[in-house]
């Protein structure tokens, strides 16, 4: 390791901040002043590198403990930095005298940026004039949000005290996610209420996480930035939330019914693994099953799953049992379920993925569906993969895991190519679905096809030259519409249109509300990677329809 005495004089941090000024320096050597030193084996640049590389994007987020994370950075160090980071912000923010208007949410954000980083949950009150003008910004408490921990005096004291016409309240969640809990919306209501009572309007209640913001006001309006000034007037959270047109999200309250016995009239419980965006959660919950484990191990499409089925099935995400990688998931810890779903990663024995099989890793991920079924011994199973796997490896591959599913964990087993064409759908996407019972007693037949429901002229709202589609697809986007690789492109109304997310969800058959906050590329390969809505709940109405007759003989 090249020490920094070795180093030409006009190349070192100090020397070359005198000589050139900051401008002249990297963020990493300037980062290298601050520290001082490096430790040993590694020179005080290549230690800013590694904190420079590991914390650049949140690094005027960083705390103590996130930088006592990497190597070569002890208690002193980190205390430095946080300090320097802390005192700029502080100069920053006195020099700041420049009016702040709270239009919407997106500004509430960006002036509470920094609490989506706390590890502790913070509630905190901006306070507002007529002209919604901040005038101050207040932590009202720290810990767990509950009602023991603040009283709403301890809130709307200081609004009284500095004439304040409305108030937002933020509450951060460490966990990474913004839905709110069953707590959450309790408080909001409280303190709604308690605003009006005083005559303080309670504009907006905010979650804020890593991983977004969620506005009640909002989601209540059902659509995003909702201005907070208006031409009219302007109606509060608090009037929304009495609106019964709008208590979508306190229905609870209203009935007098808690998510508990709410879920517990579904019969039949499933679990969802490899789960992507939610397509088998929401084809089973459509005809009257409840969703209690979820498994998907990539981050986008766990924000857009727990974004779309957070109000489905909110008792799934409150309880911890939305998890990640499957792998290390102990089944004992798995709620107890009727059907086991899963739509077990493709690549492997799809074109794309080269036909590997278990050769790869992703096609070992079966076997974890294996050790589940083993432990937990459901009523039934329902697989999914590309129809390329009756065929791989000469149909050894398949053939291996019917023995599996049959000789060694004792199910039945039937298998069909389904096409979602079939199912109402204006593409083919032909997969192969497998579904299996403990009973083997139990006779299944497929569902019968049905006539097509939507063309693709209905799903681009224009004439297109096309009656079905091509299949939706991962990868390969933007090849020209006479190009054999072409999937995207269709000519509409004489001209070349590309397909957008907006037909993707129409083509797989998700409601029109299922919303994407990712880019468009990103939700093109979720909705590829995802399940015919239509074709997985015509099966999934039918495996229901079996356990339940055959729970009745019984």
């Amino acid at each position: 390791m090249t020490k920094i005495k070795d180093i030409p004089k006009i190349d070192r941090p100090r020397e070359k901040f005198l000589e050139k000024g900051p401008d002249a320096l990297s963020k990493s050597d300037l980062l290298a002043i601050l520290l001082g030193s490096g430790i040993k084996g590694i020179n005080v640049q290549e230690l800013a590198k590694q904190v420079i590389k590991k914390l650049n994007k949140d690094f005027l987020s960083v705390t103590v403990e996130d930088l006592l994370k990497v190597q070569g950075i002890g208690k002193a160090k980190a205390l430095q930095i946080t300090a320097a980071i802390s005192l700029v912000k502080r100069f920053y923010k006195e020099g700041d005298n420049n009016e702040i208007i709270v239009k919407n949410s997106r500004d509430v954000a960006s002036i509470v940026y920094d609490l989506k980083d706390k590890k502790k949950e913070h509630l905190v009150c901006l306070y507002l004039n007529a002209r919604n003008s901040l005038l101050k910004k207040e932590i009202i408490s720290v810990g767990l949000l509950d009602k023991s921990l603040f009283h709403p005096r301890e809130m709307f004291a200081p609004a009284l005290e500095l004439r304040a016409a409305s108030v937002i309240v933020v509450h951060n969640h460490p966990s990474g996610y913004p839905e709110p809990s069953e707590k959450d919306t309790e408080i909001a209501q409280k303190i709604a209420e308690s605003g009006k009572l005083l005559g303080i309007s309670v504009l907006d209640f905010l979650i804020i996480a890593k991983n977004g913001i969620h506005s009640f006001l909002d989601n209540l309006k059902n659509k995003e930035d909702t201005d907070y000034v208006a031409d009219n007037g302007q109606m509060t959270f608090f009037d929304l939330l009495v609106d019964a047109k709008s208590m979508y999200q306190y229905e609870k309250k209203k009935t007098g019914k808690s998510k508990e016995k709410a879920s517990s009239k579904k019969d039949v419980k499933i679990i969802d693994l490899f789960a992507g965006i939610g397509g088998f959660h929401l084809a089973f919950h459509n005809v009257g099953a409840e969703c209690v484990f979820a498994s998907e191990w990539d981050e986008a499409a766990q924000n857009t799953y727990r974004r779309n089925l957070y109000n489905v099935s909110p008792e799934l995400f409150d309880s911890g049992n939305f998890v990640g990688d499957i792998t290390k998931i102990d089944p004992k810890t798995i709620s107890d379920f009727d059907v086991l779903c899963a739509g077990f990663p493709c690549q492997p024995f799809s074109q794309a993925g080269f036909k590997k099989g278990f050769e790869e890793t992703r096609g070992t991920l079966f076997f974890d569906i294996v050790r589940i079924i083993k432990k937990k011994k459901p009523e039934a199973f329902f697989l999914e993969n590309v129809r390329h796997l009756l065929n791989h490896n000469d149909g050894k591959t398949f053939a291996t895991i019917k023995k599996v599913m049959e000789n060694d964990l004792g199910y039945s087993f039937f298998s069909k190519v389904v096409k979602a064409s079939d199912f109402g759908l204006p593409q083919h996407r032909p997969r192969l679905f497998m579904v299996g019972f403990k009973d083997k007693a139990i006779d299944f037949e497929f569902p019968k096809p049905i006539p097509l429901k939507c063309t693709m002229s209905d799903v681009f709202g224009g004439k297109c030259d096309k009656r079905i589609g091509f299949t939706l697809r991962v990868g390969g986007r933007g090849s020209k519409i006479k190009d054999r690789r072409n999937w995207d492109s269709y000519r509409v109304d004489g001209k070349i249109r590309r397909l957008g997310k907006k037909e993707g969800l129409k083509m797989q058959g998700f409601p029109d509300s299922f919303e994407f906050r990712v880019s468009e590329t990103q939700a093109m390969k979720q909705l590829g990677n995802s399940v015919a809505i239509p074709a997985i709940q015509a099966v999934a109405e039918e495996i229901i329809k079996r356990i339940k007759e055959h729970g009745k003989k019984k």
